[in-house]
């Protein structure tokens, strides 16, 4: 303003003196010259307008925030060099049973990824600590004979619409000779049955001949069909649970020991039986044919066991 120009007094607000708020301001001031006083907050004073909106603004800014973090993964194929090795899965079968579909199938369970082609051993992480090789095994004599050497787990495929066939029963001989290790049985091609009384005959056929050949109450798994190329996941999933859970029996050396074994003591006891010579060689080149009474094979152990001693 101007020098000149007089200026107006406002007129200051009036002090209460009397009342209600004149008593609580003479009573504040008191008690603040006495060194009582009581500082007061209200607890609304500085609070939201719309407390459901807030909290959802603050969810959202949470969610966003923890959508940023970042946890890298670790690899497991390293995280310990002094772990058990693979269990090494055999996937044996004649052609075109679905053995590489299988093992893609499998391997898209474990680690998510599709797998164009199978051309050699495939290795995946199925827990902690745990690893599986799944190789398939080829249609070949050597080959068979490799991979029952090796194998601590066989998923046997079978055709269910055709049955079994002799490169199936070629495997299992091979199998008894070198310590005949756990035996899953995987039926395909179930989807090409047309009616549900026929595949449940089928059904039970296939597992009486399956039980016959290997034990009791061995395991069997049903496929149905393919979708995109793999089998249905609610069908693999029971095959990898069990997979995971199972205890296999690792053998290393002492598997050509086992067989070796098992081949003198069946040239033992046929020495003891009453054959020609005709019938001790094909009951030597086909071993699952030894069916000896209990007693007699006792005897035979036993004879066998106190020559070793003497």
């Amino acid at each position: 303003m101007d020098a000149g120009v007089p200026t107006e007094a406002h007129r200051g607000h009036k002090k209460t003196k009397e009342g209600r708020g004149g008593r609580e301001k003479k009573k504040d001031l008191k008690a603040k010259k006495d060194g009582t006083r009581k500082e007061r907050h209200n607890h609304r004073a500085f609070t939201v307008a719309n407390i459901g909106k807030t909290q959802r603004t603050n969810q959202r800014n949470a969610d966003r925030g923890h959508k940023k973090e970042f946890a890298p993964a670790k690899d497991r194929r390293v995280e310990s060099d002094d772990g058990p090795p693979p269990v090494l899965i055999a996937v044996m079968g004649p052609p075109g049973v679905g053995k590489s579909t299988l093992i893609r199938s499998l391997v898209k369970m474990y680690t998510n990824h599709n797998l164009n082609s199978v051309t050699g051993p495939v290795t995946v992480v199925v827990g902690k600590k745990k690893r599986v090789t799944f190789f398939e095994c080829p249609n070949d004599t050597s080959a068979m004979l490799d991979c029952a050497k090796v194998a601590d787990l066989v998923l046997l495929c079978v055709d269910a619409k055709f049955g079994f066939e002799m490169e199936t029963f070629e495997f299992l001989n091979i199998l008894q000779v070198h310590g005949f290790p756990k035996v899953y049985g995987v039926f395909t091609h179930l989807d090409q049955f047309r009616t549900h009384k026929n595949l449940q005959k089928t059904k039970k056929l296939l597992k009486h001949r399956f039980w016959t050949e290997i034990y009791d109450g061995a395991k069997m798994f049903y496929f149905s069909g393919c979708v995109n190329g793999k089998y249905l996941k609610n069908e693999v999933k029971q095959l990898t649970l069990l997979i995971g859970r199972c205890k296999v029996r690792k053998q290393h050396v002492s598997k050509g020991c086992v067989g070796i074994m098992t081949i003198y003591i069946g040239a033992f006891c046929l020495n003891r039986m009453n054959l020609t010579s005709c019938e001790r060689q094909h009951y030597l080149l086909f071993p699952n044919l030894l069916h000896f009474e209990l007693t007699y094979l006792r005897k035979s152990l036993t004879l066998i066991y106190s020559s070793i001693l003497i």
